[in-house]
């Protein structure tokens, strides 16, 4: 190869070098090329943890990862900033559906996430009077979380939280000093904090679980029908106990 067409190769590679090297530094610092706006932008992420282990996360409808099995979370980044469609499911649950905004250099995150079972395990626990009452008499619904962070204000119609102490560090979801959760033109009965991100009550005949992130569309699912139930929450237990027509029911594998 001669000299002269040495240097003309070494001048191309050079200019390639130079016209691909910003690229690549853009690029591996976050830029993307945003052709819905026809502009660069800095990406960002969503950060999921959720429970049970192994949910599969979805964006926009297209399957992405599961979360992890030790830690129950999944970080996806590089994405542009705009909403996504979000679903975290899993065999045998309800699924957790939400849009999400993503910002620029900001992770967005859905850290309390928990997916319900499809088939509660109601069992007879008791007919006796004495039994029951023995039961259920050290269960009582506190309006306060467990963490102490965020207090229920409910009305027979309406269920709100309240958080006093948002001047400390919290999810976003909890830079508020009151959100409203729900309304129902049927009186709601007890209520229990499910837990710290979570409640569980009855409305006539259903009992129902709730998120309280108020983001989008709130999850609410219905776990089971009764007549005329009155539930009792143990925190300790982890267990539903349901009082109807004189007999006590005992639900063992709601959270998982």
């Amino acid at each position: 190869m001669q000299k002269r067409t040495r240097t003309i190769l070494f001048i191309i590679c050079v200019v390639l070098f130079c016209l691909a090297a910003p690229s690549i530094i853009l690029y591996s610092q976050g830029y993307r090329v945003d052709l819905g706006g026809k502009r660069i932008v800095q990406t960002g992420g969503l950060y999921f943890k959720a429970l049970p282990p192994n949910a599969e996360i979805y964006i926009n409808g297209e399957f992405r990862d599961k979360t992890a099995f030790l830690t129950n979370s999944l970080f996806i980044e590089n994405l542009l900033p705009k909403t996504y469609q979000v679903e975290v499911k899993k065999e045998g649950y309800r699924s957790w559906e939400k849009n999400l905004t993503v910002e620029e250099r900001k992770v967005t995150d859905a850290k309390n996430i928990i997916l319900i079972t499809q088939e509660p395990d109601f069992t007879l626990f008791s007919t006796s009077t004495q039994e029951i009452n023995l039961t259920v008499a050290g269960i009582t619904a506190s309006a306060t979380s467990s963490d102490k962070e965020k207090i229920i204000e409910a009305t027979d119609y309406e269920i709100w939280v309240f958080f006093p102490n948002k001047q400390t560090e919290k999810p976003s979801i909890e830079q508020k000093e009151r959100i409203f959760l729900t309304r129902f033109s049927e009186k709601i009965g007890k209520i229990f904090w499910f837990n710290d991100y979570y409640l569980i009550f009855n409305l006539s005949d259903k009992i129902k679980v709730v998120e309280i992130d108020d983001r989008d569309r709130i999850n609410m699912v219905d776990i089971a029908e009764f007549e005329n139930p009155e539930i009792f929450w143990s925190q300790k237990d982890k267990k539903l106990y349901v009082l109807s027509e004189g007999k006590l029911y005992v639900a063992t594998n709601l959270l998982p």
